[in-house]
């Protein structure tokens, strides 16, 4: 009976030691395979981690080029907009010199033609003047040069009214003298009509004689004188 006890004890012992040492490898077992799982697992996480950080990476990268690639157009463009912007004002200033040395030649050629009507003021260089003067841009210049042609323009006017001035006055003066002169000549023609009906006692017959007695010229009052010998009638005859 102690054998059987005995027996029975040792073989629940070695079963319950079997049965232990089953559990404790299972245990092992379950513990490795968990460790081997988490290993796979944190592997698989570090895997898929590297795969989003390569991935990320590369799109920064991605990103980072295409950045500097639009940047890169973009500086291009605005150089070519400041190399356009500053042609355009080269050509603007090219513009506006060749405009600015347009109008100061006009305004040269105004003041040649305005110079030349000064030194020649006549009315024929006028025109040509003022047609000068009407291509200054230069209102000042304009006015200026305006002012000067006006005032050459008043001396040719001042010049021309003083001359038919004075050529009314000449006529004035021929027409007096020849009516002067056609009233001596009718008093002369009357006086040798006087003197041919009521010949002068003691006159010369003409100026051959007086001449000829060495009396010539007679004045009036003097022997040998007489009106048909002073063809005038200045009071002097046969001079």
């Amino acid at each position: 009976m102690k054998k059987w006890l005995i027996l029975t004890t040792l073989t629940a012992l070695l079963l319950g030691a079997c049965s232990t040492e089953n559990e404790v490898a299972e245990q092992d077992s379950d513990k490795q395979t968990a460790l081997v799982q988490k290993e796979d697992k944190k592997k698989s996480e570090k895997s898929d981690k590297e795969k989003k950080e390569k991935a990320e990476k590369e799109k920064l990268e991605i990103e980072k080029k295409e950045k500097e690639k639009k940047a890169e157009e973009a500086k291009k463009a605005e150089d070519a907009k400041k190399a356009e912007e500053a042609k355009k004002a080269e050509d603007a200033k090219k513009a506006e010199d060749a405009k600015k040395a347009e109008e100061a030649k006009k305004a040269e050629d105004a003041e040649k033609a305005v110079q030349t009507l000064e030194a020649n003021q006549v009315t024929e260089n006028v025109a040509p003047a003022q047609a000068a003067i009407s291509n200054v841009a230069d209102q000042g210049i304009k006015d200026s040069l305006t002012y000067r042609v006006g005032l050459v323009q008043n001396a040719i006017n001042i010049r021309a009214q003083q001359a038919a001035e004075a050529e009314q006055a000449r006529q004035a003066a021929e027409a007096e003298q020849a009516r002067q002169a056609a009233e001596a000549e009718q008093a002369r023609q009357a006086q040798q009509q006087a003197f041919a009906s009521q010949p002068q006692q003691g006159a010369y017959r003409n100026c051959r004689e007086a001449r000829a007695a060495g009396a010539a010229p007679l004045y009036r009052g003097q022997p040998g004188y007489g009106s048909h010998l002073d063809r005038d009638g200045d009071g002097v005859a046969c001079e």
